[in-house]
């Protein structure tokens, strides 16, 4: 009976190996598939941004961003968007996140500093700028 048991758990790895490698290999393309739409909708959004079409700018930005949550360069591409848009609160947030997410992001520092420097937070700015400056040591 021992001997059954391990016989037919033996059979079971042995059978679900094909599709555990299988199921792998699915995972690898669904995440090259993501990147992929992910970096169509930042291209879209800059080619809109280009535009002037800010706030469908903002959009590509954000659907991207659903596709890949913790990505810097999106935020501080959606917050420059937004700023431009006129709203500067969810801009200013966006690009805190940014530099939130990605610590030595030189150039999200500098996208931060010139959005805080054009709503009049001068010292704000001066502290982002000079982070900006760090990181690319």
């Amino acid at each position: 009976m021992k001997r059954l048991l391990v016989l037919a758990i033996l059979i079971t790895v042995v059978a679900a190996g094909p599709t555990f490698a299988l199921a792998q290999s699915a995972g690898v393309v669904v995440k090259q598939k993501s990147e992929a739409a992910y970096r169509e909708y930042i291209k879209g959004g800059n080619f809109l941004a280009g535009e002037g079409r800010y706030k469908e700018a903002a959009d590509s930005y954000r659907q991207a961003l659903s596709l890949k949550p913790d990505s810097a360069e999106g935020y501080s591409l959606l917050g420059s968007a937004l700023a431009e848009a006129g709203n500067y609160q969810e801009a200013e947030e966006a690009l805190k996140k940014a530099v939130t997410l990605k610590p030595d992001y030189a150039e999200g520092y500098y996208h931060l500093g010139n959005f805080l420097k054009s709503i009049g937070k001068q010292s704000e700015a001066e502290a982002a700028f000079r982070k900006a400056k760090q990181c690319r040591r």
